[in-house]
């Protein structure tokens, strides 16, 4: 596992984080990334600890950010202990994420179209169409807006919209995000086909990556696809009260 591919993932998922705003607060070891437009987790987060946590650190920056909770990613670019550190200061570990990794073929995807950029909606409403863990995310709707703008983005979907995803282009990785597939066609081999599709649409050699729960259907789904798991990360979180969500 290449430590320098780590490195970049992290900092590719630190500009997509701060797409629409944000900001990046240095503690004393590792940097806590919070997002302006999403409170969901993934995108509010501390990576990169190689000493002590300063915990009291992260914790204001969160609160002062309006998320009612601190998010540490315990990665390999992180000190080996971190977990068992987190786990005494009281953070609790809510999922492990599995990094899968694939090449880009510069081939294209025939079968796959562009969504056209004055489309937001219509990929707003495909991302939203498809529940994260048995709930639509439509107060998360600016923060697909903003990515979906955003310059180094490209969405792509089949003919029909029955499914979609997002490539973010940022230094020397790409990064697949909000792959939808709707629920009444989901379990018909849609999903692997468009993680199979996706290398085709970046340049031979470069980079693809995502991220997705460990050992999850997304998970087998990108196996299934030929992507290679590149590494692990666990995340915990401290839950912070009388804070914003």
């Amino acid at each position: 596992m290449p430590l320098g591919f780590v490195h970049a993932t992290e900092t590719n998922h630190q500009s997509l984080s701060l797409v629409g705003g944000g900001r990046v607060v240095a503690l004393p070891s590792g940097r806590a990334v919070l997002s302006g437009v999403d409170p969901l987790w993934v995108y509010n987060w501390v990576f990169g600890v190689r000493r002590a946590l300063a915990l009291d650190a992260a914790r204001d920056a969160f609160a002062a950010a309006g998320r009612a909770y601190v998010h540490v990613l315990a990665s390999p670019s992180s000190r080996a202990d971190l977990p068992d550190v987190l786990a005494d200061l009281g953070l609790h570990q809510v999922e492990t994420q599995s990094y899968r990794r694939a090449e880009g073929t510069g081939a294209g995807a025939p079968k796959l179209e562009p969504f056209d950029r004055s489309d937001a909606a219509g990929f707003v409403e495909l991302v939203l169409s498809a529940p994260v863990g048995g709930e639509r995310q439509d107060h998360r709707r600016p923060a697909y807006e903003r990515r979906f703008a955003d310059g180094r983005s490209r969405a792509f979907r089949t003919p029909d919209r029955s499914g979609g995803f997002l490539l973010f282009d940022d230094g020397p990785t790409t990064q697949l995000c909000h792959l939808a597939v709707r629920p009444e066609e989901q379990g018909r081999g849609l999903g692997r086909g468009l993680l199979e599709q996706a290398c085709g649409l970046v340049a031979r050699g470069r980079p693809l990556w995502l991220s997705t729960g460990l050992d999850g259907a997304a998970d087998r789904t990108a196996t299934a696809a030929g992507w290679r798991r590149s590494h692990t990360a666990g995340d915990w979180l401290l839950p912070l009260t009388g804070e914003g969500t």
